[in-house]
């Protein structure tokens, strides 16, 4: 689990929008940055802050809009699941394509560790 308090705020420099935030962590040995979305979920590692910053600012967005996967568990079958509304620490999200009520939850905590993006 990341702590909130050492992540860099990203924004974009066009129009200063959060797109995402930074955190650097060690890894096997070596620093890494970590690129994480609005809600503070890992995206990608990188050697450098530079083209963690960049893949934030080209794509942190755009990618909360693709499909993801939700485990509820180890045992569990991932669920087809897209992002309604993301904030750091938490992110509401739509099982499915059904837009009933029923199928909207709220993650937050050990649940975001859990929501991964689709891999086509």
């Amino acid at each position: 689990m990341y702590d909130p308090r050492q992540l860099e705020p990203m924004h974009r420099d066009n129009d200063g929008e959060l797109v995402g935030y930074l955190g650097r962590e060690h890894r096997a040995g070596a620093p890494v940055w970590i690129a994480r979305a609005l809600f503070g979920g890992e995206l990608l590692a990188f050697g450098g802050r530079e083209p963690a910053a960049r893949f934030l600012c080209e794509r942190g967005l755009p990618l909360l809009a693709e499909k993801w996967w939700y485990r509820a568990d180890d045992r569990s079958d991932a669920r087809l699941t897209f992002l309604v509304e993301a904030r750091l620490g938490a992110v509401t999200v739509r099982f499915g394509h059904d837009p009933d009520p029923a199928n909207v939850a709220v993650l937050r905590g050990a649940a975001l560790a859990r929501l991964s993006l689709h891999q086509a």
